[in-house]
Formats: structure tokens, sequence, C-alpha cells
């Protein structure tokens, strides 16, 4: 899509090999040992650019793109642990941020059919966006509360195959949940 998206989604994803989980696995030794801030200080910094990336940009699909992501990692980080993601610690004001941002979309009616699906399957998680959407983010709030006991199949292969690549996390989170229950 663009240089930037491309070269953030490249340090995600090397960071996201170099993960406890995977290194501990690899090298046979303990996440309890390998578990040092140092060692994922790049996530917070991704997470920030991506923000920095949608305020900056005037390419409409780069902006979403970016959201996405953005949102992704903003759940990620809540609902799975640091073991399994690498994510050890995002801002705090980013995440509402992205929130912020989402909630002025959802009341625009503006999020793409890709972005309704990956919100409401969030949603099943809605601790994770509570604590930020209670608290003014109205559209968020109701939209999450709308779809939380729905059930969301993951989009079929035809829509996650080809799509996913270069998309950090978010793509190799999505393709693999698409191969692995359809």
């Amino acid at each position: 899509m663009t240089n930037q998206l491309d070269k953030l989604s490249d340090n995600e994803l090397q960071l996201s090999v170099s993960s406890v989980f995977n290194y501990a696995h690899a090298a046979g030794v303990s996440g309890e040992k390998t578990n040092t801030p140092a060692q994922f200080g790049d996530y917070k910094a991704i997470h920030n650019a991506y923000l920095n990336l949608y305020k900056s940009s005037d390419d409409e699909a780069v902006k979403t793109e970016a959201l996405k992501r953005l949102v992704f990692l903003n759940w990620y980080y809540i609902a799975e642990p640091n073991l399994l993601t690498g994510i050890t610690e995002l801002d705090e004001d980013t995440m509402y941020d992205a929130y912020e941002i989402l909630n002025g979309l959802l009341q625009a009616d503006k999020l793409d059919d890709e972005f309704k699906w990956m919100l409401a399957f969030y949603s099943k998680w809605d601790y994770t966006i509570f604590q930020f959407s209670e608290d003014g983010l109205d559209e968020l709030t109701a939209f999450v509360k709308q779809n939380r006991w729905m059930a969301k199949e993951p989009p079929a292969k035809e829509l996650i195959e080809g799509k996913m690549d270069n998309r950090g996390q978010m793509g190799k989170y999505l393709k693999a949940l698409s191969e692995t229950i359809l």
C-alpha cells in the first residue's frame, strides 16, 4: 500500500518472530528467563508510528489501514498474553486516540466492511475496548454492546487469501484464524 505501511509490517513481523514464546521454544529455555522489556521496546514505537501515519497521511486507504492495525494491536495487547504476542507495553494515550478516531468514524458511518467485521470480532472481548470507550466514546461503546454477544465467524478464506500479506501481526493473526477455523 505504501512504503511506510510495509516497513511497519516488516518491523512487527520481525518482533513477533523474536517473541518470548518463539524464542523460548527455539532455544529450549523458559519464557521467564527471556522476558526482558528491552527485547520488546519497539512495539510501543511501532504502535505510535501507526497513529502518526494516520494523522499525517492524506491517503484515505493508508489512514484506514493504519487505524485497522492500531485497533488490532490495542485489542491483541490486552486480549492475549505478552508471552504469545511479544507486546509488553503500548502507550495508553495512543490506544485512546485510536479509539477516539474510531468513534468518530462510527458516528459518520465510514467504516468499510472489513473494519466492521474486525471490530465486531474484537467486541467479543468487550473489556479490551470498554476501559477506553465507556467514558465518552458513545458510538464505539454502543457498537461493542450491540456486537459482543453476536456470533461472528471469521471471514471466508477467499476474503482473507492474498489480502493479509504485509499487514503486520493483524494479517498474520487473521490469516491463521481463517486457516484454522475454516
